[in-house]
């Protein structure tokens, strides 16, 4: 493997045992999203229902504003990714961020199993069309941003305690600005796929499907 490519994995992956356990509660958001769409009532599915059949009906009759959804989308996205960065930069912000993880992972189960539950198998598809690429982008961020707004908690708070006042707090600081400037990248990568690409890869789906 280059140096390129373990610099870039570094980067992304900086901590093992942080990365694991941050993936941990994504994972552990995915799958309660999932079983909560399975225990809500008949009123709350048949409200699910309608709306993703909406949603469906929207793109196909071409009545998507593009535009406006990729200002929302954008707008999210900033405002989740900030947020976070944030919140790393307190001790006790580190509780909220989890609580934005499980969150963030809660969604995407939720939203996934939502396609299944009303087209079945074909909703198999449905699903894999929303995950690849925008909730493996969004995934991808959430781990990044977790990751890191634990460690600079860890690094901050060495920092604050420690009796040896060493140069590797200015060091990680200026890593963690660069994640954040990362994730708003990739943040604006994650809206024009919501905008534009997925709505018309759905509306494929739904020529071929339903």
């Amino acid at each position: 493997m280059s140096k390129k490519t373990n610099s870039i994995l570094s980067i992304i992956l900086p901590n093992k045992k942080t990365n694991i356990f941050v993936l941990f509660i994504i994972i552990l958001g995915i799958i309660s999203g999932t079983i909560f769409l399975l225990v809500l009532n008949d009123t709350d599915k048949e409200l699910v229902t309608n709306q993703i059949t909406n949603f469906f009906t929207n793109i196909n009759t071409n009545n998507i504003n593009n535009g406006q959804a990729f200002t929302n989308s954008l707008t999210q996205n900033f405002i989740f990714i900030i947020l976070v960065w944030v919140l790393g930069m307190s001790m006790i912000g580190i509780f909220l961020n989890i609580f934005l993880i499980y969150m963030k992972g809660f969604i995407i189960g939720f939203s996934v199993s939502s396609f299944f539950l009303i087209y079945e198998y074909k909703g198999l598809i449905a699903g894999l069309i929303y995950l690849v690429p925008t909730s493996i982008i969004n995934i991808l961020i959430v781990l990044m941003l977790g990751t890191y707004s634990i460690m600079f908690t860890m690094t901050l708070w060495k920092h604050i305690f420690s009796k040896t006042k060493g140069s590797g707090f200015n060091s990680f600081l200026k890593k963690y600005f660069l994640i954040l400037g990362i994730c708003l990248l990739l943040g604006l990568v994650t809206a024009i796929t919501e905008s534009y690409l997925l709505p018309t890869i759905f509306k494929i789906f739904i020529k071929l499907f339903i």
